[in-house]
């Protein structure tokens, strides 16, 4: 019965509209722990929620996965709540729990009817101040994890592009951004008991940490418990002071490959480094987003997937953290469309933006859209609890909750256009291609070619290679199977060290001279750029654009056939040591 009163009582509060002011009070208790109260009376619904100042961001190297690790580690129970029994007593009193982490922290919280209010705080109270760590529970949270990243990443389709594991470590090469945060299995595995404690003891304290309390509630009354439940809670180590480390800007475009056995169709996927979630820009690369890919009528559904039908799918989102933020953007290529195409339209649909102001009707759209979802976000007292919280954590204002709309409103359609300019630059970005099937250091038959290509370039003094790097008529852009072959011969130069590359690319003969010789050099920069991207240091490679010189088949008098003409669109590459 009780699960059915709280159920018509979440109705109900989704139902009144919460755009008007978020009322709210907040204050330190004597050991440090920030506390958020916000009474609503609506409804008999309460939400019990502790932020932790903990995220994949803090772990230590080697060590990666621990905070999202203890997600799960913290509901195995505590001195007063036996092993096993967390999810039992919350669902017995008709309540609801969950838990989540990010790169930057780690938030819990259960949802009761608001008479099981001080259990609630009581649970918390039970989670901060003496969870049982214990190996039998390490050992089966182990396991569980391992099942998330299966069903999750390793064995969901686009899972690497959904939970980032195929993109940040591509952007991130000195920020921690750059590890997952389910982290690595190895390093969990490796972790002993002792590291476990000594984590918990590092960051679950009061000091690190903010209780919202946020529903039908008495202010005066809640106070007193919480006092009761957290006051005494002692600290066991000082408040986690983090040290921004800052992350070179990206000023060449990167490339990438990623593979994915799961998949079908490859996608084609620009990322670019945006402005953390404090920024004012990242609410304007929120609004690009919506224009791109934000329902039916978008720009990019409705060119690529409807009209020209060369996708799939689209899809692009901005997810602002609290050091850096991250756009992405992408499609899945339908039928036999080249992802070089893919590029090529997302490419143009950006320039449209840097150039031209959105319209006004869709910037009253957009407007419309972001109105409702900021009265949708704050319509439940889970979803006010888990605002406040953000706010007063990563973005130090918890005002902001009441402030977020009207910085949505201020944004402008010069703003759009300003940002996408700023921001969405081709020499800024990595562009992956997210491809079907395993990567070739992963398949046997890969490796014996790999050899075979080693003894192919050092037989002789000066080897060339040309028969597997193609570009398409009038692109610079790799295609996949180029790019296959380049990631075998990135990993022949990981090998031996000492080996050196030139790559010399060529135009066929259609085209004036100067274009050629232009079109050549950007097709010379794409290979090296691919290979610098996959670890070669740059002081191993040389590039060359050499136009249409030295054709395979002269194609002079235009009388060559579509496959005579890619013969002469080639890279020859010439593998010499030290």
């Amino acid at each position: 019965m009780n699960k059915i009163v709280l159920s018509l009582a979440v109705a109900l509060i989704s139902v009144v509209g919460l755009a008007q002011k978020v009322e709210f009070t907040e204050y330190d208790l004597s050991n440090g722990l920030h506390v958020i109260l916000h009474q609503e009376n609506a409804a008999p619904v309460v939400t019990v929620g502790v932020m932790y100042q903990v995220g994949a961001k803090d772990e230590e190297p080697g060590r990666t996965g621990f905070a999202h690790f203890f997600e799960h580690l913290l509901f195995e129970g505590t001195e007063n709540i036996e092993r096993g029994e967390w999810f039992n007593i919350v669902a017995a009193n008709g309540g609801s729990n969950n838990a989540n982490t990010t790169q930057d922290r780690t938030y819990y919280y259960e949802t009761f009817p608001s008479n099981k209010l001080e259990l609630g705080l009581w649970m918390e109270s039970e989670r901060m101040l003496h969870p049982q760590i214990e190996q039998i529970g390490v050992d089966t949270q182990n396991e569980v994890v391992k099942e998330e990243k299966r069903q999750r990443i390793d064995n969901a389709p686009y899972g690497a592009i959904i939970y980032r594991t195929g993109i940040d470590k591509h952007l991130f090469k000195k920020h921690p951004y750059g590890q997952s945060v389910i982290g690595s299995m190895e390093d969990l595995n490796a972790a002993k008991l002792s590291e476990f404690q000594a984590f918990n003891d590092k960051f679950y304290n009061p000091n690190n940490a903010t209780l919202v309390v946020a529903g039908d509630i008495d202010i005066k009354d809640t106070k007193k418990m919480i006092e009761d439940y957290f006051g005494t809670i002692e600290n066991k180590a000082p408040r986690n002071e983090r040290k921004m480390i800052v992350e070179d800007p990206i000023t060449e475009t990167r490339y990438a490959t990623e593979y994915d056995a799961n998949i079908q169709i490859p996608a084609k996927i620009f990322s670019y480094i945006t402005p953390k979630s404090i920024d004012r820009d990242a609410y304007v690369l929120d609004y690009i987003s919506q224009v791109l890919t934000g329902g039916a009528s978008s720009r990019m559904q409705k060119r690529m997937v409807e009209d020209e039908k060369i996708a799939f799918q689209v899809l692009a989102f901005n997810s602002a953290n609290q050091d850096y933020g991250t756009y992405t953007m992408g499609a899945l290529a339908k039928g036999d469309t080249e992802l070089s195409k893919l590029a090529k339209v997302m490419d143009e649909e950006i320039k449209k933006l840097q150039t031209t102001l959105i319209t006004e009707r869709e910037y009253q759209k957009l407007q419309n859209q972001f109105e409702a979802r900021y009265v949708s976000s704050n319509s439940r007292v889970q979803g006010i609890a888990s605002s406040l919280a953000t706010y007063n954590m990563l973005q130090g204002d918890t005002d902001r909750i009441n402030k977020e709309l009207d910085i949505y409103k201020s944004v402008t359609r010069e703003d759009i256009k300003r940002a996408a300019n700023q921001y969405l630059k081709p020499s800024q970005r990595l562009e992956l291609d997210y491809l079907a099937g395993q990567a070739p250091d992963d398949m046997a038959d890969a490796k014996d070619e790999v050899q075979q290509m080693k003894e192919e370039m050092m037989a002789t003094g000066t080897n060339k290679m040309s028969d597997k790097i193609f570009f398409d008529y009038n692109e610079a852009s790799l295609t996949a199977n180029s790019k296959k072959e380049l990631d075998k011969m990135a990993q022949v130069m990981k090998q031996d060290p000492s080996l050196m590359l030139k790559a010399e690319t060529f135009t066929d003969s259609r085209g004036t001279d100067s274009y050629n010789l232009e079109l050549s050099k950007r097709r010379s920069a794409a290979v090296i750029g691919y290979l610098i991207a996959k670890g070669i240091s740059k002081d191993r490679l040389e590039g060359i654009g050499r136009g249409e010189a030295n054709p395979v088949v002269d194609c002079s008098s235009g009388d060559c056939t579509a496959e005579q003409y890619e013969q002469s669109r080639r890279t020859e590459f010439t593998i010499t040591k030290k």
